[in-house]
Parts: structure tokens; C-alpha cells; sequence
């Protein structure tokens, strides 16, 4: 499968909150890079707090472009509503503030390798991030 047709099943699955889908998505070797690092278990425990915490999660990509089959780059737009409590691991938790998060534009990547998604690289953008979100969060 193509690297834009697993962005768009992982946009699909984001956009419903389904974090089995997303799961499914994800290489046993997985790292989120650039912006922070992650491995696959602490990506999908963070996109589990974003999803109870924001129902409206979206990334919102645009300027969507094949490189191959195996590599499609993209702008993520990351917005959402927080109406639950944000749990992120490690961290105390956030009340519901039913505050709009809009982060900036920031370009990304994703790598491909045996129909699943190995490698999602965020370029680190000034009020980008988690750090955006928590930063936009507390007003």
C-alpha cells in the first residue's frame, strides 16, 4: 500500500477517535520524531489522552504529496475542543477547559515499510507540539 493511502486511513482513524484502527497502522518498530520522540506505546498512550481529552482531535493535513510509494509528506494543522480531562503519562492531569487548541502549521513525514507506518516525523515548529497544546491550554 502507498504511503498517502496509509496517511489517509490513519487521518480516518484519527478523525473517528479509533484507537485500535490507529494501532494497527503503527510498525512494531514505530518512532515519532522531530517535534519529541516517541516509540509506539507512548505515542498511542498520548494519542489516547488526546482523544478522551479532545472528542474533535483532528490533524487536519494538507499540501499532501507522495515522495515514492513509501513517503508522503504533509503540513498538520493540529485542532480540537478539550472537553475531557488531559491525562498525558507523566503529567498531573488538566480539567476540562473547553478551550479551542489550534497549533501552527507544521510540516511532517511519514515512512512506510510493510503497510504500516514506521517512521512520523514532525518538524518542531515554535508553539508546536504537545508543549503547544498545554501552552495554548493554561490561556
Amino acid at each position: 500500500m502507498r504511503a498517502g493511502e496509509i496517511l489517509a486511513q490513519y487521518t480516518a482513524a484519527l478523525e473517528r477517535g479509533d484507537l485500535a484502527a490507529l494501532a494497527g497502522l503503527l510498525h512494531e518498530e514505530f518512532r515519532l520524531e522531530g517535534a519529541g520522540f516517541a516509540g509506539k506505546r507512548e505515542f498511542l498512550s498520548t494519542m489516547k489522552a488526546l482523544f478522551e481529552a479532545f472528542p474533535d482531535y483532528s490533524e487536519n493535513p494538507t499540501d499532501i504529496e507522495e515522495v515514492g510509494d513509501d513517503v508522503v509528506q504533509f503540513v498538520a494543522h493540529i485542532t480540537g475542543t478539550q472537553r475531557g480531562v488531559l491525562l498525558l503519562p507523566g503529567a498531573p492531569p488538566i480539567p476540562a477547559t473547553g478551550r479551542i487548541v489550534r497549533l501552527p502549521r507544521e510540516p511532517a513525514w511519514i515512512h512506510v515499510l510493510d503497510d504500516k507506518m514506521l517512521i512520523y516525523h514532525v518538524a518542531p515548529v515554535p508553539g508546536g507540539g504537545i508543549k503547544g497544546i498545554l501552552t495554548q491550554l493554561k490561556g
